[in-house]
């Protein structure tokens, strides 16, 4: 363990008393028992837990020092479709349409959005992403229902459906 100055173990045991998780402060005192007692396995029974988490404790201090001990902030950032310019451009291509913007098709399906705003934002964004993002601005993209009824009863074949129910 590198020596102790006396501002790091004020810091340490300011962690311990008051930090603000229980791991923060568990990893603090496990580190000053480091400096007290002889072994993992003495400190390991002080604080009542595994001889494993003493080890990465100390190991984890022993590579980045007191600004490793707490747990690293792994909640993700915000959601891609709640993102001001995200909106603004997904706004912009609905109100203009997909000609307008240089997609050569009549409608756009969220697939077509996603692409474009990926080109457009630099951000991945997926279908999901799409409709998410439509459905917070108050806008539906569904997949098209097509009808060629017409075109099937001109051909010779054609039988249409039966009417009602096939169970007994």
């Amino acid at each position: 363990m590198p020596p102790l100055t006396a501002a790091e173990q004020a810091a340490l045991e300011h962690d311990y008393r008051y930090g603000k998780t229980r791991l923060l402060r568990q990893r603090s005192q496990i580190v000053l028992l480091a400096y007290e007692l002889d072994n993992q396995t003495a400190i390991a029974q002080a604080v009542r837990c595994s001889r494993a988490t003493v080890n990465r404790t100390l190991q984890r201090y022993r590579r980045g020092g007191r600004a490793a001990l707490p747990r690293p902030d792994t909640r993700p950032a915000a959601a891609l479709w709640k993102q001001p310019l995200w909106r603004a451009r997904l706004t912009r291509a609905m109100e203009a349409g997909p000609r307008a913007c240089g997609v050569p098709r009549p409608t756009w399906t969220a697939p077509l959005l996603a692409g474009y705003l990926s080109e457009q934002t630099g951000f991945t964004t997926r279908e999901r992403t799409v409709r998410r993002g439509l459905a917070d601005l108050g806008w539906v993209c569904r997949r098209g229902n097509w009808s060629v009824r017409h075109k099937a009863e001109e051909q010779p074949d054609y039988l249409p459906k039966r009417t009602g129910s096939r169970r007994s």
